[in-house]
C-alpha cells in the first residue's frame, strides 16, 4: 500500500491499495475511488457498551467506521484548508490524535478512543475525545491551517488552546485548567479553559481551531 499527499490548499491523501489491502476511516471522507475498491463498515467495539454509547451519543464520534479494500485507488480529505501528514507506526507505538482529524489507517492499526475531562465549570469546556492509535501500520491525518511540531523533554510544559491540539505521543500528559484574564474576581469570572501539556514526547499543534472555522463557514 502506498499513501501520497496531493494538493496544497485542501489536500487529499491518495491511497493505492493492492488486492486484499484494507484501510478504515470515518464516513464522509472519501473524495473518489476506483470502482474496483470494495466499501464496507465495521463497528467500534473497544471499551464496552457504556463507552461506545458515550463516545457516540455525547462525543459525536462515529459508531461505524468505513472500510475500503483493494485493489484500486481511493482519495480522502477533511475538505478544509490545512496540511495532511502520513505516519508509519512501529509495532507497539501509540499516538493520540484530536477527534475528527484522522483521515485513514491500515487495518493493522489498533483504534481506540479516550476522554479528556474538562474543568467542570458552567459554560466552560466539558471535555473532549481523542483517537488512540497503536501500530504497526500507516495512518494519515489532517491538521487545519499549518502544523507546528514540538519535541518536549521530560517535565517540559506548554499551555495551549483546545482547538490547537492535533497530535501527541501517548507519553505526553494533558490537563485542562481555567486561565484567568487578569487578577481579582472579574479576571477569574472571565477566565477561559486551556490545556496544560507536559512531556516527554512529540506534540503537534494546528494553527486554525476547526470548531471555530466550521462555525464561521
Amino acid at each position: 500500500m502506498q499513501v501520497t499527499v496531493q494538493g496544497n490548499f485542501v489536500p487529499v491523501a491518495l491511497v493505492q491499495l493492492n488486492p486484499g489491502e484494507e484501510i478504515f476511516c470515518e464516513g464522509g471522507l472519501m473524495v473518489y475511488s476506483d470502482p474496483t475498491v470494495n466499501v464496507g463498515i465495521r463497528p467500534f467495539t473497544q471499551g464496552g457498551f457504556g463507552q461506545i454509547m458515550r463516545r457516540t451519543m455525547v462525543g459525536g464520534l462515529p459508531f461505524f467506521m468505513h472500510v475500503y479494500q483493494g485493489p484500486g485507488y481511493a482519495a480522502f480529505s477533511r475538505l478544509g484548508p490545512g496540511e495532511v501528514r502520513v505516519l508509519e507506526l512501529a509495532p507497539g507505538q501509540t499516538i493520540d490524535i484530536a477527534e475528527h482529524s484522522l483521515l485513514l489507517a491500515t487495518n493493522t492499526v489498533r483504534y481506540d478512543t479516550f476522554y479528556v475531562p474538562g474543568t467542570g465549570r458552567v459554560g466552560r469546556l466539558v471535555g473532549f475525545w481523542m483517537d488512540r492509535l497503536t501500530g504497526p501500520g500507516t495512518i494519515a491525518y489532517h491538521g487545519h491551517g499549518d502544523i507546528l511540531g514540538f519535541d518536549l523533554k521530560p517535565g517540559e510544559t506548554m499551555q495551549i488552546d483546545h482547538g490547537g491540539l492535533l497530535r501527541k505521543d501517548a507519553t505526553v500528559q494533558l490537563r485542562t485548567f481555567n486561565q484567568p484574564l487578569g487578577t481579582g474576581l472579574l479576571g477569574h469570572a472571565m477566565s477561559f479553559e486551556a490545556i496544560h501539556v507536559e512531556g516527554p514526547g512529540r506534540l503537534e499543534l494546528q494553527t486554525v481551531d476547526p470548531t471555530h472555522h466550521h462555525q464561521q463557514g
